[in-house]
């Protein structure tokens, strides 16, 4: 039943590219309102929305019309402005992954970050001998409140995961049989290079980017792990610090500095624009291993996993039924909590 005041929608859903946004929207119990027909946005808010449910919770799917933190920023600004009794964002979609994060274990591709905290990597200053990194960026940002910091707590425990693993695993599952397009790879490996080798070059630089390793004859002998595109392996959890810039990072060796520096496990654009902006979680599904060997391949799987995460994860908050005006606020207060 469409809910009958845009006040009911108190989670939004953020997606930098389309296809984060489709693999989210398929995943919608009820889709209430697509061309803002019944929810009327403020003069001047030029986000796309859609509107409908996830479980027990009313959400808004906001698009972005553009990669970057300046973009994310002003999408969450409008996205206040216009549905004032929003209070948590997701931003849902695709990313890089670290690895071997220093928490130990391993990430392959497929598998999902969630962050606990994040760092703005391009955020210092430039100096003629090379640019250093503000190492204060992470007090500077808000931190997740009340209720999602509990259940990020709660997923440390190993039962907790196990289950939270087995919920999203369903909801990947409904989205495969709903449609082909998020389905695994199974004619492309998961191969990951050694950070200091670069992906081999032909005649231009953009034209290499877009080629893969096989077509363009990358050195295999150099591949540090390969897991066969046949290995039947489900999607795995990892939260921790993530990494944000408005750049995509390309660099195997600048990723492993950042996973010592600062215990990095995922890269992604334009997670701190709205995590200061309104009290968020990043889930994103990784594509790549943020070097320079990235394709595309793997983009779908790693969008239906991240929304498949973000469907688990809406279904461990309670519902919006269950607040009252001023329990809704206290759980959702973002102001009390302006530095880490």
């Amino acid at each position: 039943m469409r809910p009958p005041s845009q006040n009911e929608f108190t989670i939004a859903i953020i997606c930098v590219l389309p296809l984060e946004g489709k693999a989210v929207e398929d995943l919608f119990d009820e889709t209430y309102d697509r061309l803002g027909e019944y929810y009327k946005k403020q003069p001047g808010d030029n986000n796309a929305y859609v509107y409908g449910r996830i479980g027990n919770h009313n959400v808004i799917l906001c698009y972005m019309p553009g990669m970057g933190n300046c973009s994310a920023a002003s999408v969450a600004l409008r996205l206040k402005i216009s549905y004032r009794r929003v209070k948590v964002a997701l931003v849902v979609g695709i990313c890089g992954g670290a690895p071997y994060p220093l928490s130990g274990g391993e990430i392959f591709l497929g598998d999902v970050i969630i962050s606990d905290s994040i760092v703005q990597y391009n955020f210092g200053r430039q100096y003629p001998s090379g640019f250093e990194k503000k190492t204060d960026v992470k007090n500077t940002l808000r931190r997740p409140n009340q209720a999602i910091h509990a259940i990020l707590a709660s997923l440390q425990a190993r039962r907790s995961r196990s289950d939270f693993q087995e919920r999203l695993s369903w909801h990947l599952k409904t989205l495969q049989e709903s449609l082909p397009d998020w389905q695994r790879p199974t004619t492309v490996d998961d191969i990951l290079f050694e950070a200091s080798y670069q992906h081999k070059s032909e005649d231009s630089y953009k034209a290499a980017v877009n080629s893969t390793c096989i077509r363009l004859g990358c050195d295999l002998g150099r591949v540090c792990r390969r897991r066969p595109s046949t290995e039947n392996r489900g999607p795995r959890v990892h939260i921790g610090t993530v990494a944000s810039a408005d750049m995509v990072m390309k660099s195997g060796e600048h990723r492993d500095r950042l996973v010592k520096s600062d215990g990095v496990i995922g890269f992604e654009t334009g997670g701190v624009g709205v995590w200061d902006m309104i009290s968020c979680i990043i889930i994103k599904g990784v594509c790549d291993y943020a070097d320079s060997h990235k394709t595309k391949a793997w983009q779908a799987y790693a969008a239906a996993t991240g929304a498949a995460t973000a469907k688990a994860l809406l279904e461990y908050l309670p519902s919006n039924s269950v607040f009252t005006k001023d329990t809704q606020d206290e759980l959702f207060d973002i102001n009390e909590y302006t530095v880490f």
